[in-house]
């Protein structure tokens, strides 16, 4: 390990083992050779075979995605859900050819070690046919033949992937634990249900060893975990009720596609719970603020919103990210290395989690947003502000509507990976100081690595929602993913 390049979160921390107490002086000096290593990705959301790096849906990123694991000497790799984009067995199959042409046997190509399979099926693998595609040569109404959940999650499970299925199942590798919960509808998990794990773990739960951690894996979020209580997609909660009972459990959920540069991908509380990212595409974290309109470059409805026009700013180009985590396993640390496949560079230094995590808790929100230094716009800049038309519609509708507007353009916060922005608050203020409204955009650069960071971003603001014949003046400030701010840009006043 280059230690350079890590960053040790914890450093010399009281860890609580299930047996007695110790003390870590450095997570370095004792932990020797990884005992387990092990790749995870999730949603992605394969269409069909092709070779084009850039486009989306194809297995060409999947399949350097596994070399890339291959060459660290993973022994499994965890795909937690939507693999197949339109739930159809051709794309499903194309996931099972990209593993085998990496895997053959389910062993490395490299050097001949047995690599597990750790996949499940999400929601697109269930029912991806619904979801408004037009890819199908087939009446309408008509369902395609080619349909997993036509012909059977069972029977396409084990005739693709040549091993047996069960809804729940678990796996032992390097003894270590590896329980996947599927996606799916027949037995009961589903849009708003959480896999029914009490059965299992009441039958299966003594097979854990209590002295090690263990690797749980379902579509959704638990509940109010990964992310926080607002996150899209999240279960009913009865997957957090289970896995509270073992502090040693470790659970990986996609579902929402949320960035692997959000620090809230990773909660510690009753147990761990990290999101896993996309390989297809970074998603918006939309609803964050959906009480107030949400991000102004996400796709959420302009809800509730102060204002009689709707969202002008175009959407983030969400599609360049391709994010996976590699999960390195020793005796008193686990170290998780994020990386970027569209760009083949990491996502920042990595996470490094004490072992045994029974009563160290580094990752709670609250700790971990100790560690991050609020966003700072650079000395000496501004936030300019034009007074122009804005044309309503799509570009290169000639017949679009022309309205007026304050456009703001507004630097980004200098980015390092310590005081990273997430996103920006633009407060809109009367000259009596009455402030008019708020308006939240998400980081431009929230989905890339540092390498990759934006320049800048332009808000239109609407004249018409302004107050006529008054005087207004706009505050930036940019924040990081735990809200903390830095110091505000402040115009001088315009006259409406």
């Amino acid at each position: 390990m280059n230690v350079s390049r890590r960053w040790f979160i914890g450093g010399a921390a009281s860890l609580g083992a299930f047996q007695g107490c110790r003390f870590i002086e450095s997570p370095f000096g004792r932990s020797g050779v990884a005992r387990l290593k092990f790749g995870v990705v999730s949603d992605i959301h394969i269409i069909a075979e092709n070779t084009d790096r850039t486009g989306q849906g194809n297995t060409r990123t999947l399949k350097r995605t596994f070399k890339w694991f291959d060459a660290q000497g993973a022994d499994g790799v965890i795909i937690a859900g939507d693999m197949a984009d339109a739930g159809l067995i051709s794309q499903l199959q194309c996931v099972a050819d990209a593993w085998n042409a990496v895997f053959p046997g389910n062993r490395s190509r490299l050097d001949g070690r047995p690599v597990e399979k750790l996949f499940i099926y999400g929601n697109h693998d269930w029912e991806g046919f619904n979801y408004g595609y037009n890819i199908f040569d087939v009446p309408s109404g008509e369902l395609p033949a080619d349909m997993i959940r036509n012909v059977g999650m069972k029977k396409v499970w084990e005739e693709v992937f040549e091993e047996e299925y069960a809804p729940i199942y678990k796996k032992e590798i390097k003894g270590y634990s590896f329980i996947g919960a599927h996606w799916d509808g027949a037995n009961g998990s589903g849009w708003g249900n959480a896999p029914d794990l009490a059965p299992f773990f009441a039958a299966h739960g003594k097979e854990l060893d209590p002295a090690l951690p263990f690797f749980y894996f379902q579509h959704p979020h638990p509940k109010d975990t990964c992310y926080g209580s607002w996150a899209w997609g999240h279960d009913d909660g009865r997957s957090t009720k289970v896995l509270s009972g073992y502090s040693n459990a470790i659970a990986f959920s996609g579902h929402s596609h949320y960035s692997l540069l959000d620090e809230r991908t990773l909660w510690q509380g009753a147990f761990t719970s990290i999101g896993t990212g996309s390989l297809r595409y970074a998603g918006e974290p939309y609803d964050e603020f959906g009480s107030d309109g949400g991000f102004e470059n996400t796709g959420g409805p302009a809800k509730n919103r102060a204002g009689k026009v709707g969202k002008l700013m175009a959407r983030t180009k969400n599609g360049e990210a391709r994010n996976g985590m590699l999960f390195s396993v020793y005796d008193d640390h686990i170290t998780v290395t994020r990386r970027d496949f569209m760009w083949d560079l990491d996502l920042g230094p990595d996470w490094v989690m004490p072992l045994p995590v029974a009563e160290s808790k580094p990752f709670a929100f609250a700790e971990h947003a100790k560690r991050f230094a609020a966003p700072e716009f650079a000395a000496g800049s501004s936030v300019k502000v034009e007074r122009t038309k804005h044309k309503l519609g799509k570009k290169g509708d000639k017949d679009a509507k022309e309205i007026d507007v304050f456009k703001l353009t507004v630097p980004t916060a200098v980015q390092t990976f310590a005081n990273r922005a997430f996103r920006y608050d633009v407060t809109v203020e009367a000259k009596d100081g009455k402030q008019l409204f708020n308006r939240h955009v998400l980081a431009p650069d929230y989905h890339l690595p540092l390498e990759k960071a934006a320049k800048d971003f332009v808000l239109p603001v609407p004249i018409e929602d302004l107050p006529k014949g008054g005087e207004v003046r706009f505050t930036a400030v940019a924040l990081n993913c735990f809200g903390k701010s830095g110091k505000a840009l402040t115009t001088d006043f315009f006259k409406v």
